[in-house]
């Protein structure tokens, strides 16, 4: 009876230590793991997005609904495409990575997605050619340049309250550079306004205005720097500080060489 009840116990305990080990694989990072499984947008949105957005799309406790607002074609081919969905935690913030997804496999959860019945805007279409680039300019630096810079490469915006592990907290606003995108996002974002990025809809800028800027993103990541040194592109606070301290720097130097040469004499 005794070697019974021991064995038991050996088995209970060897079944305790594997369920130990294997706990924090019970939620699968989704579109990780096993991509190769799932075949068409159905099969994939139910593997990598219904566990937390739903399985008809309204959500749940851990991921919001992708229905409505600015949520639909242009929205989810962003965030898939730039490699922001999906998460591997769904307490992550959406940053830009690497798309696990083939344009593929991008284009039938797009198609799924729409099916359930979205409102957001269509993946827009660009015409780039023969566009005013100059009026593209205007309105970037009117509407854009203020968070992304006149340069295009982002940076600190401001500090905004978060909640996290330990309770609310503080953590940093960071703009991305506009300069890393394709045209189509570009556009994409422009449309829909991902994150805390304010939404610009075709009331606010039609497509040829859509063309405009996106065709002077375009410019921005190799633009005609006549006035020298593109010094990273950083803007002008840093172009200035290099103006005083290496023309002071030199002018001192050039000044010393004189006052020595003159004592010499």
């Amino acid at each position: 009876m005794r070697r019974y009840l021991s064995a038991v116990a050996v088995g209970l305990f060897l079944t305790a230590c594997s369920y130990g080990a294997t706990e924090d694989r019970i939620y699968r990072p989704p579109g990780v793991a096993a991509a190769e499984d799932a075949d068409g947008g159905e099969e994939l949105y139910l593997r990598d997005c219904a566990w937390c957005h739903g399985r008809d799309g309204t959500g749940t406790a851990r991921g919001p609904e992708i229905l409505t607002g600015t949520n639909g074609p242009a929205f989810m081919d962003f965030v898939l495409s730039t490699g922001r969905m999906p998460l591997d935690d769904p307490d992550e913030r959406m940053v830009r990575g690497e798309t696990i997804y083939s344009e593929e496999e991008i284009d039938e959860l797009v198609a799924y997605v729409e099916s359930l019945g979205t409102e957001g805007p269509d993946i827009p279409t660009l015409a780039l050619e023969d566009v005013d680039l100059s009026h593209g300019m205007v309105l970037y630096q009117e509407n854009c340049a203020a968070c992304h810079s006149t340069t295009g490469v982002g940076g600190a915006l401001t500090e905004g309250t978060a909640t996290t592990d330990g309770g609310p907290g503080r953590r940093r606003i960071v703009v991305p550079p506009v300069t890393k995108s394709t045209p189509l996002e570009v556009a994409e974002a422009i449309r829909v306004g991902p994150g805390t990025m304010p939404v610009f809809n075709e009331d606010v800028f039609d497509d040829e205005d859509l063309a405009a800027i996106v065709a002077y993103v375009e410019y921005l990541k190799n633009p005609d720097d006549r006035g020298g040194a593109s010094v990273g592109r950083i803007g002008p606070v840093v172009e200035g500080a290099i103006g005083w301290f290496v023309g002071l720097g030199v002018l001192l130097v050039f000044i010393r060489w004189i006052g020595t040469k003159r004592g010499d004499e």
